[in-house]
């Protein structure tokens, strides 16, 4: 019989007997108001099936990647992996597993110090492909006929072998040069693009820079701080020598500046005309950085001084945008801009609707769409047809209307960087670190990426912050290190015949270099009868990226109950699967990790219930999930946790054999597991939070933060200080390997055990009871009953 979709309700009419919280979980009080149907806590009679006891959740930080798939031929899992190890052979078997079967691909994740991506060049003779569905020859293709002919892996047709690159077989059929082929060897492989694979020559790197100079960005130091971080990473932007660069600066009219190497000083021209923003000189803004280093350098000391009086608060942030977009149109490339106020004047705005009241409310997705469709018309119409890619550095007071302001980011791959109250004497170390990253990681530029898969076997759906061109397409004007995503795959037919699906993931891209290459991934699935294999193969953090990006696009065009609903339903469908369908078998441990990491997104700012959570805060966290990779949402849901104070006489906070630091084990997302002695730092995936017993030994404070108490400090945001002390040494070690592993630049902030801050630092204990939600114990037997 179908199941009933699960459904939220609110369990206070139904009587709750109180009981003791179970060992190892705080009970905060309170009847959990947001419950599955069917999950009353009251004493249950015995059961007839059970999960078993609760899994402990995560205790390494960044696990590596499970991995079921023999590694030969297969791409690395830090580029692609599916969220399970095999393919389930019948549509119903799909049906009735639940999960997405899914593949999340990082393609640029190249990392430093690790082996290159081995670059192909075939020359005169073409990038060798199937002629009927463009599948790149790959480890997986069979050569017949001596070595004349390959048969494609992806649609089955039999294609003829290039003379120049036929090479005869051995007795197992495989050809002679394999080992010097790395197409045919590695699962990842870069190909030189012949000049078929380009509409236009390569295009020098262009960055342009659109800063807000309205009294706010002044008065707060984001002027300063944006001219000063710029000037000092221009040494570092890709594509040198030939880089180009261009400045356009807003406040109630934009202002150009002529850059031309032959002028002895920088040239402002203002344009006041809003409606019809036109390029007083189009072919001097956008220069040569190399040539014109010594004006750019100048320019951006000007800036600073030339509005330092400006008492002008107004915002022309839409026609300052076109404007730019027009600057650069004719090469593309990236726009940063940076912003310290809603717009004011110009037809594309933000506006101040933020009504608390609807916060919690089925009215509260309105308030996470746009107000209007005006940025993702720029996006779509311009910037993505342009090859122009968006960076936004949000740094507004109060509310900033972020949920309509995104779609020129996400539509063009961009990232939004937001610093609610940004002042620079705070704010300034974290707002350098993300420019300097932003500009300096590696990236690549006029992309488009396509993914393929074997016959009976589609690519149904993709998610991620890109724009969708025809049916299978993905443009992203640039690309770069950071950036994830993912696709659902899906039977076509109600069974499968083959033994494997070929999933093929081609990324044509520019290099900062100037060169057009074809990054390949190549994954060759197995096909199994057996729906306990996929259980067994089950990687639940793989699935989690997947489940959490298909949740927040639920809330986006309904209403965030309804992807809390989707979630639980995934869970418990899941769960239910393997009981009916795989009697006997054991639930593996990764498996079990299925319903910590479903409770914790319920759980998250993401999407929890509640008015807690501002507008713009959830959209700014959409937004990251939506380029997250599986480390990303990994730590989002759930945060790791390492106890400080119990470093001393342990190799963690050291470097281990591979000259990385080791990390300490996790601790446990439970109030029950911080001692009053202890200091705990939570990495949250977008902030750091120290957490500072009320009985921290006072030595430990010193070693660590150079002081004897903690009374000033709730809620802080701090620096700790290099000292000569054990404690300093290993926290410094620990915490930036944390930081190298995440995109964003992490604030460090306080918290006293006991004071007005604790409250930021709980919201993250996943594992506790509160008002609204069950603890994990709680929620694990819930599920059994569910399961019954």
């Amino acid at each position: 019989a179908p199941v009933a979709p699960v459904q939220f309700f609110n369990p206070a009419a139904v009587p709750q007997r109180k009981t003791a919280a179970p060992q190892g979980v705080a009970q905060q009080g309170g009847a959990p108001t947001e419950q599955m149907a069917g999950m009353s806590m009251r004493t249950a009679p015995q059961q007839a099936f059970s999960l078993g006891d609760a899994q402990p959740p995560p205790s390494v930080w960044d696990p590596p990647q499970p991995t079921f798939l023999a590694p030969e031929g297969q791409s690395p899992s830090k580029y692609m992996h599916c969220s399970v190890g095999c393919i389930p052979s019948s549509a119903s078997v799909a049906q009735k597993f639940a999960l997405p079967i899914s593949v999340v691909i990082h393609p640029l994740n190249d990392i430093p110090g690790q082996q290159n991506v081995p670059v192909v060049n075939f020359g005169a003779t073409g990038v060798i492909r199937c002629r009927r569905c463009r599948t790149y020859v790959n480890p997986f293709v069979v050569f017949i006929d001596a070595g004349r002919r390959w048969r494609c892996n992806v649609c089955g047709l039999l294609n003829d072998v290039p003379s120049d690159y036929y090479c005869n077989l051995d007795g197992s059929g495989k050809r002679r040069d394999i080992a010097e082929r790395p197409e045919l060897s590695c699962g990842t492989v870069e190909y030189v693009a012949p000049a078929d694979y380009m509409v236009r020559p390569p295009q020098p790197p262009s960055f342009v820079f659109v800063i807000d100079v309205s009294a706010r960005a002044v008065q707060t130091g984001l002027v300063r701080e944006a001219c000063t971080t710029i000037k000092n990473t221009l040494s570092q932007l890709p594509g040198q020598p030939r880089t180009q660069v261009g400045f356009l600066t807003f406040d109630s009219s934009f202002h150009f500046y002529n850059l031309k190497s032959t002028l002895s000083e920088p040239q402002m021209l203002a344009v006041p005309d809003l409606d019809d923003p036109f390029l007083p000189l189009p072919s001097e803004l956008l220069v040569n950085l190399n040539e014109s280093r010594n004006l750019v350098d100048a320019l951006l000391e000007k800036i600073p001084s030339t509005f330092a009086n400006t008492v002008n608060p107004d915002s022309a942030l839409g026609p300052a945008l076109q404007a730019a977009c027009a600057m650069m149109q004719h090469v593309g490339g990236k726009l940063q801009l940076y912003q310290s106020c809603q717009p004011t004047l110009g037809k594309a705005m933000t506006r101040m609707r933020e009504d608390t009241s609807m916060l919690g409310t089925d009215k509260e997705s309105s308030l996470l769409n746009p107000s209007t469709d005006q940025f993702k018309t720029l996006a779509l119409e311009v910037c993505s047809k342009s090859q122009i890619s968006v960076d936004v550095f949000c740094c507004c007071e109060g509310y900033a209307d972020l949920a309509t302001l995104l779609p020129i980011s996400k539509y063009t791959n961009g990232q939004v960087y937001h610093y609610p109250n940004f002042e620079a004497s705070r704010d300034a170390d974290t707002f350098r670190a993300d420019v300097i990253r932003s500009l300096t990681r590696p990236m690549g530029f006029e992309a488009v990426m396509r993914i393929r898969a074997s016959q009976g076997v589609k690519v149904a759906a993709f998610h991620g912050n890109h724009y969708l061109r025809g049916a299978d397409l993905l443009a992203l004007p640039t690309i770069d290190s950071d950036k994830a995503f993912s696709c659902d795959l899906q039977l076509e037919e109600q069974s499968l015949t083959c033994s494997h699906v070929a999933v093929q993931c081609a990324l044509l891209y520019t290099t900062s270099d100037g060169e057009r290459r074809i990054r390949v991934h190549n994954l060759n699935i197995p096909v199994s009868t057996n729906m306990a294999d996929l259980y067994a193969t089950l990687d639940v953090r793989a699935s989690m990226n997947v489940l959490l990006k298909t949740a927040v696009e639920q809330a986006l065009s309904t209403k965030l109950m309804d992807a809390r609903s989707r979630l639980q339903s995934a869970c418990v469908n899941c769960l239910r699967g393997h009981r009916l369908m795989c009697q006997g078998a054991e639930l593996t441990e990764e498996a079990k990790m299925l319903p910590i990491y479903v409770l914790a997104a319920l759980k998250n700012l993401v999407l929890r219930d509640g008015v807690e959570v501002r507008a713009d805060e959830r959209s700014m966290l959409m937004m990251m999930v939506g380029s997250a990779t599986t480390h990303a949402t990994a730590s989002l849901l759930y945060p790791s946790m390492f106890a400080l104070h119990k470093l001393h006489n342990t190799p963690y906070g050291t470097p281990g054999a591979d000259g990385q630091i080791q990390m300490p084990p996790l601790v446990r997302l439970s109030s029950e597991s911080l001692e009053a002695e202890g200091l705990y730092l939570l990495d949250t995936g977008y902030m750091l939070l120290l957490w500072i017993g009320k009985n921290s030994h006072p030595q430990a404070l010193m070693d660590l933060l150079n002081l004897n108490t903690a009374e000033r400090l709730d809620g802080a945001k701090v620096n700790l200080p290099q000292l000569q002390t054990d404690l300093s040494q290993r926290s410094l070690a620990i915490l930036s390997r944390i930081r190298a592993a995440h995109p964003l630049a992490l604030s460090l902030y306080t918290v006293r055990q006991g004071g007005a801050a604790e409250s930021k630092m709980l919201q993250f204990m996943v594992e506790d009871r509160t008002l609204s939600t069950m603890s994990y114990p709680e929620w694990w037997n819930a599920l059994s009953r569910q399961l019954q």
